[in-house]
């Protein structure tokens, strides 16, 4: 027996993102009354568009059309940070968001490994160097001892 689906509402990642730039420019029209959430979007796509739920935008996001994830996260970003510069959004709420929503950081995290290539001339000069170190110290606890 076939499985039978419902057509997809959102046919395409570029009509997904339209969709969203739509409901972010209402934000912004509407003084940011709201902030960008998938719910509050799935709100929006019930009144403006056709009633989806916020797990069908999630699957359209991640599953259907995972490749303009970036650009949907990109406009939400720049949604927030422009509710939060003018005073709309409150800055710590806006950060938390930016940095679990967005994958905003404080800063680049920089990895960098050094690796040091050792010949064997070298470890046996050291070698010598520090037994030659270890005799002097002894001598010097020798003498030291006999104040």
């Amino acid at each position: 027996m076939a499985e039978f689906r419902k057509p997809k509402k959102i046919k395409s990642g570029k009509q997904l993102i339209e969709l969203w730039t739509g409901f972010c420019d209402n934000i912004r029209e509407n003084n940011y009354s709201e902030a960008p959430t998938q719910t509050a979007f799935s709100r929006w796509l019930s009144k403006y568009f056709d009633a989806i739920d916020r797990r069908t935008i999630y699957n359209n996001l991640n599953k259907y059309f995972p490749e303009v994830k970036k650009d949907f996260e990109s406009i939400r970003a720049d949604t927030i940070a422009e509710g939060t510069m003018l005073g709309k959004y409150q800055p710590t709420m806006s950060i938390f968001a930016l940095k679990n929503w967005c994958k905003w950081t404080d800063k680049q995290e920089v990895t960098q490994e050094t690796k040091l290539a050792v010949s064997d001339n070298f470890l046996d000069a050291l070698s010598d160097s520090a037994a030659e170190d270890w005799e002097s110290d002894e001598d010097e606890t020798v003498e030291d001892s006999s104040v």
